[in-house]
């Protein structure tokens, strides 16, 4: 068996990754405050998906998907390419994608409204991501 060796950098970039308290959290929290939007969760473990906000009351559940680890049009674009080791990151991705479907399909059968915004969205238009959450807990 060979042991590839692992580029430091990548290494360092990689454990700056994080799951939970991410920009894109934070920037749809601070949006979220400003329309007085109060009541939610953030990342409870206990609901399918660890949804990044959530409305137990309302069965509302909202992610905020990042493009690249969500695979926003297949990584097609050409921002996506890989430097290294693409097999394994589009691997990777499209696992992220199918895992994204199943945890919409499971949480709309136990009643759950899911929503999903892009990075792109969030810090394009909030207010749009904001109104649609609004309408939801309606």
């Amino acid at each position: 068996m060979r042991i590839k060796k692992v580029d430091p950098k990548v290494s360092y970039n990689m454990s700056q990754i994080r799951s939970t308290g991410t920009r894109l959290e934070r920037t749809m929290s601070l949006f979220l405050a400003l329309s007085c939007l109060k009541g939610f969760k953030k990342n409870d473990a206990n609901i399918i998906g660890k949804p990044d906000f959530l409305w137990k009351d309302k069965k509302v559940a909202v992610f905020c998907d990042s493009s690249f680890w969500h695979g926003y049009r297949r990584m097609t674009t050409q921002r996506h390419r890989f430097k290294s080791n693409k097999k394994f990151w589009v691997k990777k991705i499209l696992r992220n994608m199918e895992r994204d479907r199943e945890v919409n399909r499971l949480l709309r059968k136990q009643g759950w409204k899911v929503l999903r915004f892009w990075d792109f969205q969030i810090e394009g238009d909030a207010a749009k991501c904001i109104s649609r959450i609004k309408e939801a807990l309606r």
